[in-house]
């Protein structure tokens, strides 16, 4: 039989556990490191009539407890560590643990696969149109450039997951579209290949073990390669790029190098290469050139080194073919805000930047906005 001093001390230990995260919501007694990733916060909600009675206020008010519940993030962080220890899982949207701890996104291997295959038909009519805007604004003195970038998936396909073996398709976009642009004599740059075809060679790792994005080496590589395509292809004296390599390191400097073992929020540090980080400096010549980018987040690392801002003469990036950086940072200038039109013609270079991973959707919707621009007024 339990004493009564035993029972008022398992009743205390009891109480305390139910009250200790409001204390900690509330006092926050303890610090912890804040759980990472893409997350919205949700304000506590005011409570009205209305959405009393239509339930709106039960539900915000309730995400509101989630996301401010004491102690979420170690409670999170064990969570995922014991699926990500026991199971191989990551509770992390989209995330692929592969083969010795690599991990990877689904659209990635989905693309090396050819699971997201779009069809010989659709990508042949992509690149007709692709081929009618690039003519038209070749005639008007802008050159439109494709630029396929590498990708996780393809890069280290030896270490997706075997289960994923069975879904694999025959052909895949990034084939599909180098050769329609192949046939269409169309330039292009290759990174994608030349990447797979340096792996065991390169003076440093292409791709990180634990991060989706390339290397900041391969940033360098590809910056280095697309100023010196510029300055190949422009009587000009247009900037260079300049880099040193320093001794390789295992300590990650670089935030993309771990931006997906970041998000998987757990407590185990995983394996990492012998990361190398560069010094780097883009000396200025006597021209610039007008450049407009469209990519996917793979260009931020372009965008920092300055490919756009020192090399270009207000370059600009059209994130996604939605934001227009860098004015976006203090007036949120959106691509629906330009006349379409002039922004074109107003530039030299529009480079169009892509994974196998994007593919699916070429050219982020520009190809087609520009086709309406100049074959449908």
């Amino acid at each position: 039989m339990i004493s009564k001093r035993t029972y008022r001390i398992l009743v205390g230990i009891i109480g305390l556990l139910f009250i200790a995260p409001l204390l900690q919501r509330n006092l926050h007694l303890w610090t912890f490191d804040a759980l990472k990733g893409a997350r919205t916060a949700h304000k506590k909600p005011a409570i009205t009539l209305e959405s009393w009675l239509n339930g709106q206020y039960q539900k915000d008010a309730d995400k509101y407890c989630t996301d401010s519940f004491g102690f979420q993030s170690p409670l999170v962080r064990s969570i995922n560590q014991i699926d990500f220890s026991l199971f191989r899982q990551a509770n992390a949207q989209y995330v692929v643990v592969g083969k010795e701890h690599y991990l990877y996104e689904t659209p990635y291997i989905e693309a090396h696969l050819g699971m997201d295959f779009l069809g010989d038909s659709t990508i042949s009519e992509k690149v007709k149109m692709y081929k009618q805007v690039h003519d038209t604004l070749f005639a008007l003195g802008t050159n439109l450039r494709m630029i396929f970038a590498p990708g996780k998936g393809s890069y280290f396909p030896e270490y997706i997951p075997d289960y994923y073996q069975k879904y694999r398709r025959s052909k895949t976009n990034y084939q599909g579209f180098k050769a329609g642009f192949d046939n269409a004599n169309m330039p292009y740059l290759d990174f994608n290949a030349w990447f797979r075809q340096e792996k065991e060679s390169a003076l440093a790792p292409l791709f990180p073990r634990t991060g989706i994005h390339w290397s900041k080496y391969g940033m360098l590589i590809a910056t280095d390669s697309i100023l010196r395509f510029w300055n190949s292809n422009y009587n000009q004296d247009l900037p260079t790029l300049h880099y040193t390599m320093p001794d390789s390191t295992t300590k990650m400097t670089s935030g993309s190098d771990a931006d997906v073992e970041d998000g998987l929020n757990i407590y185990q540090t995983l394996p990492h290469f012998d990361m190398v980080y560069p010094s780097h400096k883009i000396v200025e010549r006597n021209d610039k050139i007008t450049s407009a980018v469209i990519a996917d987040s793979y260009y931020w690392g372009l965008f920092d080194i300055g490919l756009s801002t020192i090399a270009c003469d207000s370059g600009e990036f059209w994130y996604y073919f939605k934001q227009v950086y860098p004015q976006n940072f203090t007036s949120g200038l959106m691509i629906d805000d330009l006349d379409l039109k002039s922004a074109i013609e107003s530039k030299n270079e529009i480079l169009i930047l892509q994974t196998d991973a994007t593919l699916d959707r070429f050219g982020f919707g520009f190809i087609e906005a520009a086709h309406n621009v100049y074959f449908k007024p």
